[in-house]
């Protein structure tokens, strides 16, 4: 089994909309196979806050071929723990770039200091970084440089996460209490009231307020993530939860009818 940390990962990612309702029946089945995940284990009903800064170009072009459901696409995003997440916290540099089916996710962890000195003081950061850390911090630095990305919305949700025992590599997440707010800059602190809710009806299937994802190595599905599919009578969706965000502050249009509006 995989640790649950990672530098470099390819995978497929299968995202449905579900109702809370069936939470107990998702966690019943998963037992023989999977294990809550460490910060989970943390948290008195299992649910932890996932607080991710997202990067954009001036004009949401990232954003825009997303919604645009393009086979190859990619986020940028700064990613922490907790509701408010304390300003010595680690902070992890992800890329995630979709070909097709296939996810690819690159994490670089800065583990002390303000995010934005990986822009300020490039060389002290890439330096003091570990040999794992190091090239994906750089590889995140040079992306927003390539394309003029810069911070753009900070999002939020609480998520419950399992890690399969049997498999190489497998994880099973449910995330509800999803909200956002705009970001311009580097502040992860979050105050009462401040962050707007994303997860409305008209983002979901109805009936359904919350996103499960099913993750695995992409040369392996284990059989028992088939069998939930089929017990749930699962039907494949799709939910970014940047670009929920973005649609919310109707800064990006959807697609309806074949046309942009």
């Amino acid at each position: 089994m995989l640790q649950s940390t990672f530098a470099k990962l390819a995978r497929y990612e299968l995202k449905y909309h579900i109702h809370l309702d069936d939470q107990e029946k998702i966690e019943t089945f998963l037992k023989p196979y999977c294990g809550l995940d460490p910060h989970s284990q943390k948290s008195p009903d299992g649910f932890y806050w996932v607080t991710s800064l997202y990067f954009d170009t001036p004009f949401l072009l990232l954003a825009r071929r997303r919604e645009m459901s393009l086979a190859e696409h990619t986020n940028l995003r700064i990613r922490a723990y907790g509701e408010s997440p304390a300003p010595d916290s680690p902070r992890h540099f992800e890329i995630k770039h979709w070909d097709g089916n296939i996810v690819e996710k690159t994490r670089g962890t800065m583990k002390l200091g303000n995010p934005h000195f990986l822009w300020e003081n490039t060389q002290k950061v890439l330096e003091e970084a570990s040999e794992v850390d190091r090239p994906n911090l750089s590889n995140f630095y040079m992306h927003t440089h390539e394309c003029n990305a810069g911070p753009a919305y900070l999002t939020q949700y609480r998520r419950k996460a399992w890690f399969g025992l049997l498999d190489a590599y497998s994880r099973v997440t449910l995330d509800t209490g999803l909200r956002w707010r705009e970001e311009r800059g580097f502040d992860f602190s979050v105050e009462p009231g401040q962050m707007r809710a994303s997860d409305l009806p008209d983002n979901f299937r109805p009936g359904t307020h919350a996103i499960l994802e099913l993750k695995c190595l992409r040369t392996a599905v284990p059989l028992w993530m088939l069998d939930l599919i089929r017990m749930l009578d699962l039907e494949r969706s799709s939910y970014s939860k940047y670009v929920a965000a973005v649609k919310e502050h109707q800064l990006l249009p959807t697609l309806r009818g074949g046309a942009l509006h």
